[in-house]
Formats: C-alpha cells, structure tokens, sequence
C-alpha cells in the first residue's frame, strides 16, 4: 500500500542507540535541532561571489576570521552564508543540489521580475498547491554555478 499524498511514512518512530553488543535501545534523550546557523557554498571566483550575492541580493558582508584560505561570510536575514573558494567545484550527483532563498509572497513576482530586468537567467516561476497553500519556485544559478532556487515558503 502506497502512503497517502501529504503523509509521511515513519518506520522507525523511536530514535534506537546501537550498542556495542549489537543490542538496541531507545535513545535516552532525542536530540532536537531547533534551526540552522549556516550553509557553506564552494566557488571558483570570490570576487564574483561578492559582487553577486552582494550586489544583486543586497546581503551584508561580515568580518571572517583567517582560516588559512580564502573565504566569505555573509549575512542573510538572521543566517549567514559562508562561501569557501576552490579550484574545482564538487561534482553535483543526483538530487538537483540547491540551496533556496525566501521571498514573501506579496514581494515574490516583483523580486523575480527585477531579477530579470537585471539581466539574470532566471527561469519561469513555477507553483504548486501543496495541501491549500500556494507555492511558488523558480531557480537560477550563481556565477560559480551553484543552483539557487527562490521560493514563497
């Protein structure tokens, strides 16, 4: 039986710790992640990075400490987005590999549309109805490539 559209099929309710005799136990106490503190992008060119993620979304960028390579950290509503620039950017695999910036809906249409006015390659929006709430999505990539997706949610 296939699980119904909108629910999720738990098969393992209850966190288990594996011991070292093979035996399982629940977990004393779940841990709970209450949110994120950053996501870190590979790039090719930092200078590009800046003027785009800067120059286009208006993000702000913060002090970073010396970590022996080139790098920035930029704040993004009350998140940051750390850029580590490299040589090779990693081989994208399966999954479509994304990160997604919200925008408010009633700013949604307008946003993307002065993105393209901008000249950025930003596909056609997109929505869906996901169980009576109207999602909108579209994507485009930064100048190293990596996939953005922009979305009401």
């Amino acid at each position: 039986m296939l699980p119904q559209t909108g629910r999720v099929r738990v098969r393992n309710p209850t966190p288990l710790l594996r011991r070292s005799d093979g035996r399982t136990e629940p977990l004393p106490t779940p841990v709970k992640i209450p949110g994120y503190s950053h996501l870190a992008i590979a790039v090719t060119d930092l200078a590009a990075a800046r003027d785009f993620y800067c120059g286009i979304f208006g993000f702000e960028e913060l002090r970073r400490p010396d970590f022996g390579f080139p790098g920035m950290w930029l704040q993004v509503g009350a998140l940051q987005l750390h850029f580590i620039e490299t040589d090779e950017m990693p081989t994208p695999g399966k999954g479509f590999p994304h990160f997604a910036l919200y925008i408010p809906t009633e700013e949604y249409h307008d946003t993307v549309r002065s993105l393209a006015e901008a000249g950025l390659a930003v596909a056609e929006p997109q929505s869906r109805d996901d169980w009576g709430t109207t999602v909108w999505q579209t994507f485009l990539s930064d100048p190293a490539g990596n996939v953005i997706e922009l979305t009401n949610i």
